[in-house]
């Protein structure tokens, strides 16, 4: 029997339930009897069923249909009487026979409800714990630096990502700083200083490069845009990635969010995500250096909690053709949706197989303003939207070419008062 029909004996063993109430407890059988509700579940738990335990329901499923049957025929057998052609045949045996069989099917019956209940227990109990795992599997707490100290941290990860990753050039082009509605290029002062933090970071090896004269055009027979620097010959032919540096802060205390992210210049993937809160922005952001507030209030989230209840995302990243999702929030250049943005990026490349396209940030530092509404066609085959709600955001998917919008979850940023 196929194991496409596992679904259907589903049904099948709920139906002998409700039909036959079963003699296991006025039977000869003295074992305590089985509780049989979790079957009832068996069509709500099928889809969680590994391929051994589908063959074992299977089994077990015909088990319980061959116990009914020799009932059903023992019934027959002792049913019998004599006939008018042989008044006198002795039919004790026969009705022995059936009360044998009787037996015999009820312990077939006993015996597969009892794989049954044990195989869709342990399926339950997998899910559960699954289910626990999934709700927690998202969740991140943000580590704190000072500046300096973060940009090291995250130049060393970074680097040591993209080598791992067999990029032979790392470009470096600028820093992004995010503040309210602006998005500006990090001055020379602070666009050096974070030079040489990289080069030190990259040490012997040699990957970071500078591009010159780094421009994003787009082909005028298919729209697409890719990178182009004036050097580029240099370097055809080899992997290369680029740095996505952004400092953003939400309002005007000394706390900010690092984020140094790079991706692919050719696909413009995602490749690396390093985040970190920063204690004292005010340093990088006002050349002054204003004196830190003892009575600000934070604004850049210590912890992160993103439920994907029902696995949404591993779904997606698990499907034969993956799409390559980008992130879109209802106001791309707002502080507050480019956090959350690199928060979920963050997460989600570091805990889901998932490929994520870097299109919101190209947009916002490689476009100008007058040309993001004309459409950035990259190579992005879906996307996750973020939507405030009462308490944090809802994630949502969508297929590009589809109708359909999956609810994925919700994410809740946590700040320490």
């Amino acid at each position: 029997m196929s194991i496409l029909s596992v679904s259907a004996y589903c049904r099948l063993v709920i139906a002998f339930i409700c039909l036959f109430p079963f003699s296991a407890q006025s039977a000869a059988s003295k074992e305590e009897p089985i509780d049989l509700s979790i079957i009832e579940q068996s069509d709500a738990l099928h889809p969680y069923m590994s391929f051994p335990q589908r063959q074992a329901y299977v089994r077990a499923a015909e088990l319980v249909e061959q116990g009914q049957s020799d009932i059903r025929s023992g019934q027959n057998l002792q049913l019998q009487k004599p006939s008018a052609l042989d008044p006198n045949r002795d039919l004790k045996p026969i009705h022995e026979r059936g009360e044998r069989l009787q037996i015999e099917g009820q312990a077939k019956i006993n015996e597969g409800q009892r794989q049954l209940v044990a195989i869709l227990t342990l399926v339950q109990t997998q899910q559960t714990a699954e289910m626990a795992i999934a709700a927690t599997k998202y969740n991140f707490d943000l580590i704190e630096f000072d500046y300096q100290t973060a940009l090291e941290q995250a130049a060393l990860q970074t680097l040591e990502t993209c080598r791992a990753a067999d990029y032979q050039n790392i470009f470096f082009d600028c820093m992004q700083l995010v503040q309210s509605e602006q998005t500006t290029k990090a001055p020379p002062t602070i666009h050096n200083a974070l030079y040489d933090t990289l080069i030190q970071a990259d040490g012997t090896q040699f990957n970071l490069k500078v591009s010159h004269n780094l421009k994003l055009q787009r082909d005028a027979n298919t729209g697409k845009t890719s990178f182009h620097y004036d050097n580029a010959e240099a370097f055809d032919g080899e992997k290369n990635a680029l740095l996505a540096i952004e400092l953003i802060t939400l309002g005007e205390g000394t706390d900010a969010l690092l984020a140094l992210r790079a991706f692919d210049m050719h696909s413009q993937q995602l490749i690396s995500s390093v985040l970190f809160a920063i204690t004292d922005a005010s340093n990088v952001l006002n050349a002054k250096a204003a004196e830190p507030k003892s009575n600000t209030i934070p604004t850049i989230p210590d912890r992160v909690s993103f439920s994907d209840p029902n696995q949404i995302i591993d779904k997606l990243a698990g499907l034969k053709s993956p799409y390559q999702f980008e992130i879109l929030s209802a106001h791309p250049t707002n502080a507050n949706s480019i956090l959350v943005s690199s928060l979920l990026k963050d997460t989600l490349f570091k805990h889901s197989s998932i490929i994520l396209v870097e299109s919101d940030f190209i947009q916002r530092t490689y476009l100008p303003a007058d040309e993001r509404s004309n459409g950035f066609l990259n190579a992005a085959t879906g996307a996750l939207t973020l939507s405030p709600n009462e308490s944090g955001y809802t994630l949502t998917a969508e297929a590009y070419g589809s109708d359909r919008t999956l609810e994925v979850g919700t994410i809740t940023l946590h700040l320490t008062q």
